[in-house]
């Protein structure tokens, strides 16, 4: 699907094209809209990069008021029916990007659309995450590769293109760390505890040399089967794949690791600057939204088990 609608490097002239790309491949990858609904939103979306271009704005950049003119002006242009369409697109979009943390604020917030886009996956319950980290099999060369990722993924809280980045010069040997690049070029050091760094030095030590093949100068860690470093897309596919084999891939998300990871930690008691260090926010507001998700379950604990919490 991805290859017949070209959503790589498309439109790559308009700013801000590569994250409209990416939101757009999410969704093919989350199989939440047929191909057709796909190409729609594509094309909404595509005339809001223009619309911003008009006057010099980014997406990341785009207010409130960008968003209202353009639905304003798309709206008089065509049917109702294209202009929701066109809303919940956008909608979607930008639930993306704060969840994939390019943005920290929502211009559409207090803009009435009609959102048809399905929220985006929460963190999984630790039953869930264990059932699927121990679900997948470790006795081939692509089996090992991606139980070592789902490790170090909820191990280390780490985005998924943090993960495809590493080369093998960033793991440390003298201890259960990696040395992770992060946005901005910026580095940080993330532990691996002892269950994650088995994995990944089992695939180092048995697997990788199978996968890279003739391609022996590769520095990454994880490359696919023609010995070429993963791509993002590459990473979820494969990752989504194991998540459907356990019937978890309706939650399943390139983010949905780091959420958990987050999640858990939180609600075990984790202080939240450390928490904050660990997943590389710039700010510890951005971390809080954990918080909000430990609230949740504390609630949801509370009303289970205390005996009056019902009456």
């Amino acid at each position: 699907m991805l290859t017949r609608l070209g959503f790589v490097d498309a439109f790559a002239e308009l700013p801000s094209a590569p994250l409209v790309d990416e939101f757009l491949v999410f969704l093919a990858v989350m199989g939440e809209r047929s191909e057709l609904t796909v190409v729609a939103y594509r094309a909404d979306l595509v005339r809001l990069l223009r619309h911003l271009a008009a006057t010099n704005t980014s997406l990341l950049d785009a207010t409130q008021r960008d968003v209202d003119d353009f639905l304003a002006a798309y709206q008089q242009a065509t049917s109702a029916r294209s202009a929701a369409r066109a809303a919940s697109a956008i909608r979607g979009l930008y639930s993306y990007l704060i969840t994939s943390e390019y943005l920290t604020r929502d211009p559409t917030e207090g803009i009435r659309l009609h959102n048809t886009i399905p929220s985006l996956p929460k963190a999984l319950s630790i039953a869930e995450t264990e059932m699927l980290l121990e679900s997948v099999a470790i006795e081939d060369a692509l089996g090992s590769r991606d139980r070592a990722m789902l490790e170090v993924l909820y191990a280390s809280g780490m985005r998924i293109s943090e993960l495809i980045g590493l080369n093998v010069e960033d793991l440390r040997e003298d201890s259960f760390w990696l040395t992770v690049s992060g946005k901005g070029a910026k580095e940080r050091l993330v532990p691996i505890p002892p269950i994650a760094a088995s994995q990944l030095t089992r695939y180092l030590e048995r697997y990788r040399s199978q996968l890279l093949g003739s391609h022996r100068d590769q520095a990454a860690v994880f490359v696919n089967r023609h010995g070429a470093r993963l791509t993002r897309q590459g990473a979820w596919f494969a990752l989504k794949q194991r998540a459907q084999a356990v019937g978890l891939d309706h939650k399943f998300s390139p983010h949905t690791l780091r959420h958990s990871c987050a999640t858990h930690l939180v609600e075990a008691g984790a202080d939240l600057r450390v928490v904050q260090e660990l997943l590389g926010h710039a700010s510890v507001a951005t971390t809080e939204i954990y918080t909000k998700v430990s609230v949740a379950h504390l609630t949801k604990v509370y009303q289970t088990y205390h005996p009056r919490a019902t009456l």
